[in-house]
């Protein structure tokens, strides 16, 4: 299918989707984090900090960062391994030394992590040193497991055979709702936080003063009481992520499609293919027509597709927000 505007409708529906899938889960985990489990000082003011900032920076910046990061980085690992990402491999010797090294450095975080559990469980001065050197070793271990696979001179890529037209080295669908989700996570965890916050301690500890956990609390208590707070978030998450034109100019939106991101074909949904976007249409049509004067209606046309669209997926979170809310009440006693 090419041109017309059922491709830009069906490219803006499925990445707002894929987007809003992509920073829901991220958002509240750290949102979870944040008010429930971080204890208060200079650490968890500095992410404040960094959230509230990543809040205000413009979108063609997020647009560049995706363009860069995910399109060339991560984009070229996958087709060509480390060279076609810009890495240079390790030689099999080293890269196997390192992998020795890297065992016997798990090894040593499963230990400390034991031996933590062990002086917590007797009061041990050394309990809360134990905790702070296990998770530091266990994070030294994820960030090597990433540097080997960066480094590793045993793979070149899934679609080599396809370089150098790249499949996904480039801007599509996957890696411009992924995009987006970065620029709509601050919006998520600071509501998430709100709504975390507005639910009453003596519900915590009526919950803990029966004999349940905090996990078991967290779960029972605290999520299903703010979950209208965390669905506001995603509507606002939503809203943004689904008008935002810049980001898309650089990391997937393309004014003409020939193929769907998702059709009837398996896999079904390709995320390596460019898609079509009302936002890039409004922009190409009005600013980057020959005829621009001929174009005016198609502008007017596409700019109110897109408010019809946010609109109804946004009435659609908000009706499924009054549902989880009235179901919440009525399950009160």
């Amino acid at each position: 299918m090419e041109g017309g505007f059922f491709p830009a409708i069906w490219g803006t529906v499925v990445m707002t989707i894929i987007m809003s899938m992509a920073v829901i889960p991220f958002g509240v985990l750290a949102a979870l984090y944040m008010r429930e489990y971080a204890k208060s000082g200079w650490l968890l003011s500095a992410i404040r900090i960094s959230i509230n900032n990543l809040a205000g920076v413009p979108s063609i910046v997020y647009g560049v960062f995706g363009l860069s990061f995910f399109c060339y980085i991560v984009g070229g690992y996958i087709d060509g391994g480390p060279k076609k990402a810009g890495f240079t491999p390790w030689p099999s010797a080293v890269w196997f030394s390192a992998l020795a090294g890297l065992a016997l450095l798990g090894l040593v975080a499963f230990a400390v992590s034991v031996l933590s559990g062990q002086a917590e469980a007797r009061r041990s001065p050394f309990r809360s040193t134990l905790r702070w050197g296990g998770g530091l070793l266990w994070l030294a271990t994820l960030v090597g497991i990433v540097w080997l696979l960066i480094k590793s001179p045993h793979f070149e890529g899934f679609y080599q055979a396809q370089l150098p037209n790249p499949t996904f080295g480039k801007g599509c669908l996957l890696w411009a709702a992924l995009t987006l989700a970065l620029l709509t996570l601050p919006v998520v965890i600071v509501a998430t936080e709100e709504a975390l916050s507005a639910v009453p301690n003596s519900l915590r500890e009526g919950s803990y003063a029966c004999g349940a956990g905090k996990w078991q609390t967290i779960h029972r208590i605290v999520l299903p009481y703010a979950r209208p707070g965390i669905i506001t978030g995603f509507i606002l998450a939503m809203a943004r992520g689904a008008g935002e034109v810049a980001p898309m100019m650089l990391v997937g939106a393309i004014p003409l499609a020939t193929e769907l991101p998702l059709d009837g074909e398996f896999p079904f949904l390709h995320g390596s293919r460019s898609f079509m976007h009302l936002g890039f249409q409004i922009y190409s049509l009005g600013f980057q027509s020959q005829n621009s004067e001929a174009a005016k209606p198609m502008v007017f046309t596409a700019t109110l597709l897109l408010l019809a669209i946010v609109t109804l997926l946004n009435q659609t979170a908000i009706w499924l927000r009054a549902r989880l809310r009235k179901r919440f009440e009525t399950s009160q006693f």
